[in-house]
């Protein structure tokens, strides 16, 4: 190794005599577009994924003195590795950023390029340790989350990381917070293994799935009419010509109506698709034509299908990002409404990509072309309210405004929530059903097992959290209603307080870590299910479990099946209210016995089961208050 420069390189012993040179002004930054001097850099072209639609570095926003230097910067990033064995830190440091990432490091970076030109600084080697300093200070007390502040200091380790191959002018000295560490300044991470997103509201997304699946019923006959073609007008989509009433939902259909049908068909393919498959948005936006088969077994249709696509989140090679995304190695499965709104696209136009952002534009002109690219977040949303605003609009023109699609108290419905509501139904609903599609009878027995497994399902991440999520909620609850009625009876008794009280002492208050997520789901004392309207609480334990019989404890089910409890279950805890919701079933078998139609065998039936209430009820009344 050369010599060092001068004694403010020594944090950097990468650091040589050599002086890098700037690129030429011509250099071409991305094949066929910008060039480095060009101080709008367009990286669209490097991420060919289908919802990538402007991924712009805009150099104007950079102060002038500091901008070649910065140029340089961002044109090493997007051609070698970051040197990160500089750093102690996790794998999830990349060595390689994706386009977008990159555009996320220049916003991060430009609140120091802006503070710099401020204080009159010229170049980046001019900066000091004090300056950084004060820097930091800045940033620790800026109004904005702990990941934000994260993000702009370490925009500047990776600044000082590419010292070795930028001009003397444009190297900064290592951030003291290389030394000592991030959160010494701006707090222990916020970042936990919650997906922020809150779940669509189970009476908005029922509705929304249900008008979703009426339209896909009616597709044969609106595919047909979007199709037509017409006299006054070409083109896949056109049609001026009067058309007669079609479908069972849809109705009459004018001319001017036959784009927003068009819209609103393709957006229920989209919904149905996203949420029943458990798909992120940049996965279902980017199926092609032919992406799902049925699968087969023993030779026969198995009534599944599976879904082959790409999947971009994580998607990572030696520590270099893939922004084209992998062929996901295990395709998602999925049932039969998900294959028909995939047939429904298919059949609707001719491109590869299912969902062009052509489809979801308000009104396509007749000689219209599709666009290849999918459509932006902001044109998925103003579908959803569309599509929305249709169905209401149909619920009341049919008469049945029961039907229409409430507002979520949450917010608007998007493609990120859709797959956070899927996995709370499935871990807050009885063995894991799509409670709204079994309601309304459109889907059959969608448990946990009809989507093929968790992991073929794409919901490997979602799964665990959101088990942990429902434990702790259960057990919150538990603990709030303890404190104002403390009696507890059942042979589970004593498991049920312990739960709750080393879930207080341990969890309550936390937004849970991964780490504290694994661990909750690794503790089998804390493993009570627990749902509104239950008449008892399961502190599970497969051992002990009458519902799980006859199943050897290495293949048991982690979780019980409630529709199967019996009352001599070892596993049987119960609150006061849960006597409550007894002593309801209690009074209706009553009214039942005392009603004269009532035949004998079934009066004899009623009376057992009166007797086993009200034994129930009789030992919690004897059991001895606990502690609040």
């Amino acid at each position: 190794m050369s010599a060092l420069i001068s004694p403010a390189w020594r944090d950097h012993p990468t650091i040589t005599a050599g002086e890098p040179l700037l690129p030429p002004p011509g250099t071409l930054v991305v094949p066929g577009g910008a060039r480095f001097e060009d101080d709008t850099w367009d990286l669209s072209p490097l991420c060919p994924r289908p919802t990538t639609r402007w991924i712009v570095l805009h150099f104007t926003h950079v102060p002038a003195v500091l901008r070649p230097d910065i140029k340089h910067f961002f044109h090493l990033l997007l051609t070698i590795d970051t040197p990160l064995e500089q750093l102690d830190r996790p794998a999830s440091a990349r060595k390689r950023l994706s386009p977008s990432t990159l555009t996320t490091l220049f916003q991060d970076l430009r609140p120091f390029l802006s503070w710099l030109e401020a204080r009159g600084t010229r170049t980046l080697d001019e900066v000091t340790e004090q300056d950084l300093y004060e820097y930091a200070e800045q940033v620790a007390s800026a109004p904005v989350g702990q990941n934000p502040k994260s993000r702009r200091l370490f925009a500047l380790s990776r600044l000082w990381l590419m010292a070795p191959y930028l001009r003397r002018s444009g190297r900064l000295r290592q951030p003291f917070w290389e030394r000592e560490g991030i959160e010494q300044i701006v707090g222990k991470s916020e970042w936990t293994a919650e997906n922020k997103s809150v779940p669509i509201h189970p009476v908005t997304m029922s509705a929304v799935l249900v008008w979703c699946l009426r339209l896909i019923e009616d597709a044969p006959h609106v595919v047909s009419l979007l199709r037509t073609p017409n006299p006054a007008a070409t083109g896949p989509l056109g049609g001026a010509a009067p058309i007669p009433t079609v479908g069972t939902w849809t109705g009459e259909v004018t001319p001017r109506q036959v784009d927003p049908l068009r819209r609103s068909l393709t957006t229920a393919c989209l919904i149905t698709i996203a949420y029943l498959a458990g798909m992120r948005a940049d996965e279902v936006l980017g199926l092609r034509r032919g992406c799902c088969t049925p699968t087969m077994d023993g030779g026969r249709p198995s009534g599944a299908y599976a879904i082959r696509g790409r999947t971009y989140k994580s998607a990572v090679a030696d520590g270099r990002s893939i922004p084209a995304g992998v062929e996901r190695d295990v395709p998602w499965a999925a049932i039969k409404p998900v294959a028909d709104a995939i047939a429904v696209m298919e059949a609707l136009h001719t491109e590869d990509l299912l969902f062009s952002d052509s489809l979801f534009k308000a009104r396509l002109k007749p000689t219209v072309v599709l666009d290849p690219g999918a459509p932006s977040s902001s044109r998925v949303r103003e579908s959803i309210e569309h599509l929305t605003a249709w169905c209401n609009r149909r619920a009341v023109e049919l008469n049945r405004p029961g039907e229409a699609i409430p507002a979520d108290p949450d917010g608007n419905i998007s493609l990120r929530r859709l797959r956070r509501t899927l996995a709370w139904f499935i871990y807050r609903r009885p063995r894991g059903r799509v409670a709204l599609g079994v309601q309304y009878g459109h889907l059959h027995a969608a448990t946990t097992d009809g989507y093929g497994g968790r992991v073929s399902a794409g919901l490997r991440d979602l799964f665990p959290m959101e088990e942990a999520f429902a434990i702790s909620d259960t057990l919150h609850r538990a603990a709030d209603h303890l404190q104002a009625h403390p009696t507890v009876s059942g042979p589970a008794a004593g498991r049920y307080r312990a739960a709750v009280t080393e879930y207080q002492h341990r969890y309550q208050g936390l937004s849970l870590t991964p780490k504290q997520t694994a661990a909750l789901l690794a503790n089998p004392d804390l493993r009570v299910h627990d749902a509104a309207g239950q008449t008892l609480a399961c502190c599970f334990d497969a051992r002990k479990a009458l519902c799980r019989k006859g199943t050897s404890p290495t293949t048991a089910s982690t979780t019980p099946d409630l529709t199967a409890c019996e009352d001599r279950c070892a596993n049987i805890a119960r609150t006061d209210r849960h006597i409550a919701a007894v002593e309801a079933d209690l009074a209706a078998l009553q009214a039942e016995l005392a009603a004269p139609l009532t035949p004998a065998p079934l009066r004899h039936r009623i009376e057992l089961q009166i007797s086993r209430r009200e034994a129930i009820i009789q030992a919690h009344h004897d059991t001895p208050a606990g502690p609040p």
